[in-house]
């Protein structure tokens, strides 16, 4: 690994290394019972056990994973496309915005019972519901952006006579490619905050399933296990996120942040 990447990689593992000294240091020293807070050690053991002895926590870590991709693609493709609807329709904006940002304000979570009239029980609910977050995060940041595409530069295109389709794609997709992105990778979270609410409640199988059922049995080392795959699916997404940011929107080095209004859930 080269000087920069050891520089980009220590800072974080140091961190990582002193928050485990320091949990283990709290519950020694405090004395807490397992089934409050385990050591750090017994989550380890854990995971190793249920990744690669005996396998039990892979099924759920997939059906986790596979659900919020299937949501998150869903809801993002959704929000994108309606968002270049409003935004080179006007009529349809009139018509649409304000019933959507009314929607928006609404905490998707209590859809929950809805979702389940629905789809019922199992994974399409989950997938459905982490649709909905999804699709509200992306829509707003990626209406903003088309938005605030240069006037000046589309009065060039018209004088062009460039098609409508060939002004989005040349133009107005790229120009809003930095808020569209910043709405994929807030998306990210909102996407495996649903799919584990979801879980809890109408879930059969997943991560927040385990971590359900781990806590009613009180086997919180299972359920801080679980916790950490989830942070850890989230950090891998989010990576995901940002190096196709990288790559497609070579032109805008600054870091992806998300437009006010993005918040979907």
């Amino acid at each position: 690994m080269s000087q920069t990447g050891w520089r980009a990689t220590l800072p974080p593992l140091a961190t990582t290394a002193l928050l485990l000294l320091l949990w283990s240091a709290v519950v020694r020293l405090a004395r807490l019972p397992s089934h409050l807070l385990p050591p750090p050690e017994a989550v380890l053991v854990r995971l190793w056990q249920g990744l690669a002895v005996t396998g039990d926590m892979v099924p759920h870590l997939l059906a986790t994973a596979a659900s919020a991709l299937m949501g998150y693609g869903v809801g993002c493709l959704g929000g994108l496309l309606l968002a270049i609807l409003l935004a080179e329709f006007r009529a349809l904006e009139r018509t649409l915005h304000a019933l959507l940002l009314a929607l928006q304000s609404v905490p998707k979570v209590a859809l929950a019972p809805l979702v389940l009239l629905w789809a019922g029980f199992g994974p399409r609910s989950v997938v459905l519901l982490v649709a909905l977050i999804c699709f509200f995060a992306v829509f707003a940041n990626a209406f903003i952006g088309l938005q605030g595409v240069d006037r000046g530069l589309r009065g060039l295109f018209a004088v062009a006579q460039a098609g409508r389709l060939h002004r989005l794609l040349h133009l107005d997709l790229p120009a809003a490619a930095g808020p569209v992105f910043a709405g994929l990778q807030t998306a990210v979270g909102f996407a495996l905050v649903g799919c584990v609410v979801t879980e809890f409640l109408l879930g059969t199988q997943g991560v927040g399933f385990l971590i359900e059922n781990s806590a009613n049995s009180l086997d919180a080392a299972t359920a801080v296990a679980a916790m950490v795959l989830l942070g850890c699916l989230g950090a891998v997404f989010s990576m995901l996120v940002r190096q196709a940011r990288r790559r497609w929107v070579f032109w805008d080095r600054g870091d992806a942040m998300a437009l006010p209004g993005s918040d979907g859930a």
